[in-house]
């Protein structure tokens, strides 16, 4: 009976996967659509040629290729950390005894995907332009750093603290550099310096317990066999 029932389990199992793998299709094609279909509405509607929506900014300025590489490193770091907390924290919701790690995985990946989008398409510095101070537009900004913070105590002992106190202090301090009125030489520089290495420390923060919580996770579903 036993092996009968062993026989007919993998079929089964790869039924699963068959659905599951056709969900994911019809969603790839789905998303596809809304962003080609929102490139006619904005060439054919809005008048914005669809040209300029899909080839590299610097390439249609005509500008080299290097400008602006620090802030796209800090892109993909901001998602890189993202897309670590973010699958860890839905990777490990069955596992036991995870709650406060995984509090702080959602709010370091919802952190550093605001962080991240906002970099990439200028979302603050949009609605500044608008006369609503800065300080006020990246409001929200701070309150999910206050949350990843609170998170993170919660957990200090058994995760890589150090890490988020040293991304939390260089990023004030960028943000500080940012906000001085001081115009001399250089202080672009070390304002953009200080938030690159608070990116990369929060990234490694992010990955780390990522990590953690992904090795804990899979040891309370396999337990060691005695």
């Amino acid at each position: 009976m036993n092996a009968k029932a062993q026989t007919h389990s993998p079929p089964a199992e790869a039924g699963r996967w068959h659905r599951s793998e056709a969900g994911t299709i019809i969603a790839v094609i789905l998303v596809s659509v809304a962003i080609l279909a929102s490139l006619v509405v904005a060439d054919r509607v809005f008048g914005i040629d669809y040209y300029d929506l899909v080839r590299d900014p610097n390439a249609i300025a005509r500008n080299p290729g290097y400008f602006g590489i620090v802030s796209n490193i800090g892109v993909i770091f901001w998602i890189v950390g993202a897309a670590a907390a973010l699958q860890a924290f839905a990777a490990t919701r069955a596992a036991e005894g995870t709650t406060p790690l995984r509090r702080t995985l959602l709010a370091g990946g919802l952190f550093a995907a605001l962080m991240g989008i906002d970099d990439f398409l200028m979302l603050h510095e949009a609605v500044a332009t608008t006369g609503i101070p800065e300080e006020v537009v990246l409001v929200p900004h701070m309150l999910v750093l206050c949350a990843l913070c609170y998170c993170a105590y919660t957990v200090r002992a058994a995760t890589p603290r150090l890490l988020l106190v040293g991304s939390v202090l260089s990023m004030g301090l960028s943000f500080a550099a940012d906000m001085a009125p001081i115009h001399v030489g250089g202080a672009t520089f070390f304002e953009e310096a200080f938030k690159l290495v608070g990116i990369l420390f929060l990234s490694a923060y992010l990955v780390t317990i990522s990590h953690q919580a992904l090795q804990h996770g899979g040891a309370s579903r396999h337990p060691a066999i005695g």
